[in-house]
């Protein structure tokens, strides 16, 4: 089932940049291999699903929300701060944030928890020290606890700590925000959290853990018709794919996957002309 889901991701995206079939696969694979990808006939080795994936800015670290959350009453702040979002600005987000006139608009509970979160975002790219965007989400989980946007906290600290090499602490969190995804209302923003999940375990080089987090997100987004981080979670998928050939150790647990022989088992490609 992944492959034709894999297929259908790829000509959905294919369709939303305006590209065609050709505008696509020039240098990286042949129009025809192409075409079999995307009717679901076919799956390429990881290294052209990654070309693919980045020529249509599928990668690990640039996301988007699919629905933006308030952080002020004065509309026009709230569309400045998904406008720099969507954009990857983070310079120009974090400046934003910062202004005065901006905090002082803030009118409620949940219009801080989402302005932390955009804040604790905006601190995790541009800042190297990640102490801050900890402190950040922290703040976001202390408005509330019980909502997307505090689970989205929860794997954005995961994350953190995953990058900071803490596995403990990233584990933890994973655990809180995965354990509570059943008590809030399904919206498509909580695709993301097996994502961040997916990732955090990869930064750790928990493969097999981040290969079973990936299997999860795609039978949860499927489950609820929804196309939100597929195409995200098969590009981590493939570069997982591509790590596997130096880690020996974890190759066996994750070629045994159903995703991996589902999507990276296919026999080479012959163009039929």
């Amino acid at each position: 089932m992944e492959r034709q889901v894999f297929g259908k991701e790829i000509k959905r995206r294919r369709k939303e940049k305006n590209f065609s079939q050709y505008d696509l696969a020039v240098g990286i694979c042949s129009q025809s291999m192409l075409s079999f990808i995307e009717s679901g006939k076919y799956v390429p080795n990881a290294q052209i699903i990654v070309k693919l994936c980045e020529r249509l800015d599928l990668n690990t670290d640039r996301l988007i929300l699919h629905d933006h959350y308030a952080i002020s009453p004065i509309e026009k702040f709230s569309e400045k701060c998904e406008e720099l979002c969507n954009n990857h600005d983070y310079i120009a987000l974090n400046k934003f944030l910062n202004q005065e006139t901006v905090l002082q608009s803030i009118d409620t509970v949940q219009q801080m928890q989402a302005y932390y979160y955009y804040l604790a975002c905006s601190q995790f790219h541009i800042e190297g020290d990640k102490q801050e965007s900890l402190r950040s989400f922290k703040l976001a989980l202390a408005e509330s606890q019980d909502n997307t946007i505090s689970l989205l906290s929860l794997m954005g600290e995961a994350v953190v700590y995953s990058k900071l090499g803490k596995k403990e602490s990233t584990i933890n969190n994973i655990r809180a925000a995965m354990r509570n995804i059943d008590t809030v209302e399904y919206e498509k923003n909580l695709n993301i959290l097996f994502y961040l999940q997916a990732y955090a375990y990869l930064n750790l080089n928990m493969l097999v853990n981040s290969y079973n987090a990936i299997e999860k997100g795609i039978a949860f987004i499927t489950t609820h018709d929804s196309h939100f981080m597929l195409g995200n979670l098969f590009f981590l998928a493939a570069k997982i794919a591509e790590k596997t050939g130096e880690e020996n150790k974890q190759r066996d647990s994750i070629q045994h996957s159903k995703l991996f022989e589902q999507l990276f088992s296919e026999k080479v490609f012959k163009d039929i002309s």
